[in-house]
């Protein structure tokens, strides 16, 4: 990528991210942070923000943390992670994401899949910082529902997520090392 094209893809992020801030105080402003309804917009906010920032990113993601450990899987099924794709699968909404995800079920197409539930967990917790950010800053106004509202929906869109993501990761992981 050139340095003419990385500024616009960087001009481009700051300007969706100023975006997506500006429609969240604005919500803040108009219906207040003390609801559910504060919580779901600004949740579905930053997850349209999200996509287009994880969009403009180029190449892919390489870090240490996209290792999942040999405890990870067992953690997640303790706590429900196994529920929650079930519960995804039940109602559709796997259906909906597979025709994104572009994996021909082949092991050659395993580097992108694993790639797909890098950008997918990275984006989950971009999502999951800003709502505690919001979610501090809602308690800071005094607005203790909206802040256990905010942080309700973050469990349930964003740290489940991550969760299936990693589990789904470490079956990849197990495959690509046979």
């Amino acid at each position: 990528m050139g340095s003419a094209s990385r500024a616009r893809s960087v001009i481009g992020v700051l300007a969706v991210t100023a975006l997506a801030s500006a429609v969240i105080v604005v919500v803040w402003l108009l219906i207040g942070p003390g609801g559910f309804a504060f919580a779901w917009v600004t949740h579905f906010v930053l997850m349209a923000w999200v996509s287009v920032v994880l969009d403009a990113r180029p190449g892919p993601l390489e870090h240490p943390w996209f290792r999942v450990r040999s405890w990870e899987p067992g953690c997640y099924r303790a706590l429900g992670a196994g529920l929650f794709g079930w519960v995804l699968e039940s109602t559709g909404w796997n259906r909906v994401v597979r025709r994104d995800r572009a994996f021909d079920g082949t092991r050659a197409g395993l580097l992108g899949l694993d790639q797909l539930t890098r950008s997918s967990e990275t984006g989950h917790l971009m999502c999951a910082t800003v709502t505690v950010i919001v979610a501090v800053a809602a308690l800071w106004a005094g607005a203790w529902g909206g802040a256990l509202w905010l942080v309700a929906l973050g469990v349930v869109l964003h740290v489940y997520p991550v969760m299936l993501q990693r589990s789904l990761r470490s079956r990849i992981q197990a495959l690509n090392s046979c």
